[in-house]
């Protein structure tokens, strides 16, 4: 059972509203002064100024904020159908609720309003769309209320009794069925087994019912995915997962049992001999090899006849001899090959090539027929930048298709594909006709995709398509190493790192004789040495930034926002710590942009002016296109806005709690409530390596440093250090960058189509 903290009571008039955020959390001031705070979802909490409430809680004091009222629940002590016909209910006026509340006791108005509400349609002022407006409005309004009861005392917030609500509303007896089986609500985004399960534990459902296995089997099978990138499991891997979760010893047969339910249901599949998928992914990865195998010898035909003196005319115009590699590319499409993957590490030339594809292919093809498509709007505009071709997102594309049944092109060349999980590639290819030339263009030596699969690996693994590796690395002349030094640390060799470079260039700052220190000094005397090390690897890369500030405000001051901001970034293993993105976004943020006027204050983060931000969560926006903002057009549309999107706040609007943030790269500028910043907006001084996949920047500067050495290995590295165009800057301890060279990861997902290719 959980343990409860006994609560305190206290009313009073709420007098004002100081704070109101979209998922119900409030803070407000009583008549006699004292400060509440809480969540609460049944209506718009302003609608309550003025109204006596009473309120279960716990006294707290915050160090910045004083003595505060921390609410569970909060009752209206008037008669509630009153409140509820006045302030819920649009339309209806004090005097017909007096009316109401006069005429009935509030057990009989809820009678009539459940069992006989045409009753009402006697009363002046109530016709039949107000009485409609009256009796769905008060369903929801007890629905919710009943539901609100319930499910606080187990901790659920009102954000998730919300989607609770909208998910399971209009079932009848809601909470009997969440009692019977409280892991129905699994399926909420947000709740998930483990605060299903303690619900289940606190009314008493038995530890190994099937439901409760069930869903703990579902739960296993999606962390397992989730977490670590796999798309399939081994039956005595899921059976481990399981003892481990559940506490159970030798329950086999009771798994068994549960998985075969799992099986008919058609919650998950069966891939081959003991291994098992979600069937989402089961049925997106499997399709995709249908969608290959599909496209195989499908109606070739020959683009160019001479296709030798083709080439050379075009190396001419590229000013650019092509390598065999890139030659066999390039014949592949010209015999009529409608699907090839163009693989190669940094530096090989992947985007001169996919130029001169595309180019060719416009010889049959106009050049509206050609579109390229990328996972983040930088990925994308970089890709229509090299080859002349028109660009969208992936997501955009998909939306912009969502109601058609296949793209209208006649050529798609994705890029930046192994960023892209099994899911979003099947959504893809699932809109793309058998007479489309699909290229697919990608380095396998990059951080996997976010997400369940790895498919640019398994088309390489298994030849699926025609694969095309590029491995030639193009140098501009000897004193450019970027390319040469992210390739050797791919492969776990040492590279030649502690020469200047006109590109990249190595700062050390580093405990001098790192390992005998350490097997000398004490812990707490070694921690402190490290902590010193730190500080001075932050205080080197704020100088860094230093240098760059005046170009930064040139670049503002000139309105070239979409430079602005690509020419520095700060790339970073981890967001906690010294040197993680958190701090180094706090840090930065006071050199690049410091605080000159009224700033948003949420919690640790503040919100400026002028600041670089990052979106990170897919949401329909309020948003206006950049012609009808500078107009001062009145007019505003919903538009999709991606995890990943960069850009900057051009106005922070205080009376009406309004951001304004401006996309360049979408063309658009986004609307934020104050109250939504913290869960849609982050600062991008500094970013995840993670973050950045896909991105290119004028220069980047990476710390590095053992306390980030959980994080560190050859693919992490050679992501970051090819995020640089211009110049990548490493500050930090040698030894960790010679650890991390050579920490290779060899971490292989495990997936349905290396299940099927078995």
């Amino acid at each position: 059972m959980i343990k409860r903290i006994s609560l305190e009571k206290l009313t009073g008039t709420i007098k004002k509203v100081l704070f109101c955020s979209d998922d119900g959390y409030c803070i407000a001031v009583l008549d006699k002064g004292q400060k509440i705070c809480g969540t609460y979802i049944q209506t718009n909490i302003k609608k309550l100024e003025g109204e006596e409430v009473s309120l279960s809680g716990n006294w707290t004091k915050h160090k910045k904020y004083g003595e505060q009222f921390v609410f569970e629940s909060l009752e209206l002590m008037e008669e509630q159908l009153y409140f509820f016909l006045t302030k819920v209910v649009k339309g209806v006026g004090k005097n017909v609720a007096k009316t109401l509340t006069n005429k009935y006791s509030e057990d009989e108005l809820v009678d009539i309003i459940e069992n006989n509400p045409n009753t009402l349609l006697n009363i002046k002022g109530i016709k039949e769309k107000k009485l409609q407006t009256i009796t769905n409005s008060w369903q929801k309004y007890r629905h919710l209320k009943e539901l609100s009861l319930y499910l606080s005392k187990y901790g659920v917030t009102t954000n998730l009794i919300s989607k609770i609500f909208e998910k399971f509303g209009a079932v009848e007896n809601i909470v009997s069925k969440i009692e019977q089986n409280p892991y129905i609500l699994v399926k909420i985004d947000g709740i998930g087994f483990i605060k299903a399960d303690e619900i289940a534990k606190s009314i008493g459902i038995d530890r190994k019912s099937n439901f409760r296995i069930q869903a703990g089997m579902n739960f296993v099978l999606n962390e397992y995915c989730n977490s670590n990138g796999n798309s399939s499991i081994s039956k005595k891997r899921l059976f481990s997962l399981l003892d481990d979760m559940m506490k159970f010893e030798n329950e086999n047969i009771l798994y068994e049992r549960c998985l075969q339910h799992q099986i008919s249901s058609g919650e998950i599949k069966k891939t081959t001999q003991n291994r098992y998928a979600i069937s989402m992914l089961y049925f997106a990865e499997k399709n995709i090899i249908e969608f290959f195998r599909n496209r195989q010898n499908k109606n070739r035909q020959t683009i160019i006849n001479d296709f030798d003196n083709y080439i050379n005319t075009k190396q001419k115009t590229f000013d650019f001899v092509l390598s065999s590699e890139q030659k066999e590319a390039v014949k592949l499409i010209n015999t009529g090959e409608k699907t090839i993957a163009l693989v190669g590490y940094a530096g090989t030339g992947k985007s001169t090539i996919s130029r001169a594809l595309l180019e060719l292919l416009e010889e049959i093809y106009s050049y509206d027929d050609i579109r390229c498509v990328a996972l983040s709007g930088i990925a994308s505009q970089r890709i229509s930048d090299t080859t002349g071709y028109n660009s969208s997102t992936i997501q955009s594309l998909l939306l912009s298709y969502e109601n058609k049944d296949y793209f209208d092109f006649k050529v798609l060349l994705l890029d930046e594909s192994s960023m892209v999980n099994s899911v979003m590639f099947y959504q893809i290819v699932s809109k793309i006709k058998s007479d489309t030339v699909f290229i697919v263009v990608g380095d396998d030596g990059q951080l996997p995709a976010i997400g369940a699969g790895d498919v640019l690996c398994d088309i390489v693994r298994y030849n699926l398509i025609p694969v095309c590796k590029l491995t030639k690395i193009y140098r501009q002349n000897e004193n450019h190493a970027i390319a040469t030094i992210a390739n050797d640390i791919r492969v776990g060799q040492l590279p030649i790192y502690d020469k200047k470079f006109d590109d990249f260039w190595f700062e050390n700052i580093s405990i001098p004789n790192f390992y005998s220190q350490k097997a000398t000094l004490s812990e707490y005397e070694f921690a402190i040495l490290r902590d010193e090390n730190t500080t001075k690897i932050l205080q080197h890369i704020l100088i860094y930034a230093t240098k760059e500030k005046n170009i930064l405000d040139n670049l503002i001051k000139q309105k070239k926002i979409k430079e602005f901001l690509t020419y520095f970034q700060v790339i970073s293993p981890m967001k906690a710590g010294v040197l993680g993105v958190n701090n180094l976004n706090n840090q930065l943020q006071n050199i690049f942009n410091p605080a000159r006027c009224k700033v948003i204050k949420l919690f640790d983060i503040e919100f400026r002016l002028g600041d670089k931000v990052i979106h990170i969560k897919n949401e329909n926006m309020k948003a206006k296109t950049m012609s009808n903002y500078k107009e001062n057009n009145d007019e505003f549309i919903e538009k999709r806005v991606f995890n990943g999107q960069l850009g900057l706040i051009i106005k922070l609007n205080f009376e009406d709690s309004i951001a304004v943030v401006l996309y360049p790269n979408d063309d658009l500028v986004v609307y934020y409530e104050f109250s939504e910043l913290k869960s849609l907006l982050s600062l991008a001084y500094s970013l995840t390596i993670h973050k950045t996949q896909g991105m290119e920047y004028q220069t980047a500067i990476m710390p590095m440093s053992f306390s980030h050495f959980i994080m560190h290995n050859t693919k992490l590295l050679y992501t970051a250090i090819t995020r640089a165009k211009t110049m990548c800057v490493v500050v930090g301890e040698q030894e960790a960058f010679k650890s991390a060279c050579k920490r290779i990861e060899n971490t292989k997902r495990e997936t349905v189509i290396q299940d099927i290719y078995k």
